[in-house]
């Protein structure tokens, strides 16, 4: 197939995304999406993840063509992959092992987007915990924010991943722990002997909030008399 130019392709993905196709057109779409993957001009690539994305046509197939942009050279490319991904639902569930390794890639945005599209999977992406810890120690508050609700999301399965964390040298990610685990899940016991022992970290504010978190755990089980 000749390499489609960037004009062509666009005019593709404005069909499909304002005026669709025709149900006879939409495989022969499909197969210029997937390769048009491989076309040299990184735009092309970046629309054709676009038009993918809204497609018309079995969400596995679709999925399968954005697994694959998730290792594009292209940066640009990747996110929007990543972040497509998160709209497929179950159909994404498959995803979930590229979604994780990108969790590694080099550009930030990317490693977000892929959070984000991770918690859209709940429980589902509790194999991505242990890539996911280490992140709340990112250095941007976006970032944090996102992987701090995908983890919050994933919810109870987070949280053997999330104990690991009181491991890490960083006091910072170790007061997020703290703050996450109460949150996740509060009466479970192993949080709350990780908690007791989070008392006696040697950064002040892991020992402040694992103090108040069990404040706020304990208090209402003494006067509920339990």
């Amino acid at each position: 197939m000749e390499p489609l130019s960037p004009q062509v392709m666009h005019k593709l993905v404005f069909t499909i995304l304002v005026h669709g196709l025709p149900d006879a057109q939409t495989g022969l779409a499909l197969d210029v999406l997937l390769d048009a993957q491989s076309n040299p001009n990184p735009q092309v690539r970046e629309l054709a993840v676009v038009a993918l994305a809204e497609l018309p046509v079995a969400p596995a197939r679709r999925v399968t063509g954005l697994v694959s942009a998730l290792r594009d050279p292209s940066s640009r490319v990747r996110r929007r992959a990543a972040r497509a991904l998160g709209d497929f639902g179950v159909y994404a569930l498959p995803a979930i092992p590229a979604l994780t390794t990108a969790l590694r890639d080099p550009d930030p945005s990317v490693r977000r987007d892929a959070a984000g599209s991770l918690g859209r999977f709940g429980p589902s992406s509790a194999s991505a915990v242990p890539a996911l810890v280490p992140m709340l120690g990112d250095p941007e508050t976006r970032t944090r924010v996102v992987v701090a609700t995908t983890l919050k999301r994933i919810g109870g399965l987070a949280i053997p991943g999330l104990l690991v964390g009181f491991r890490y040298p960083d006091p910072e990610l170790r007061a997020r722990v703290t703050t996450l685990i109460a949150k996740i899940a509060p009466q479970d016991d192993a949080v709350i002997a990780a908690l007791r022992e989070a008392t006696a970290d040697q950064n002040e504010e892991v020992r402040t909030r694992a103090s108040e978190a069990l404040d706020a755990v304990t208090i209402p089980l003494a006067t509920a008399g339990i």
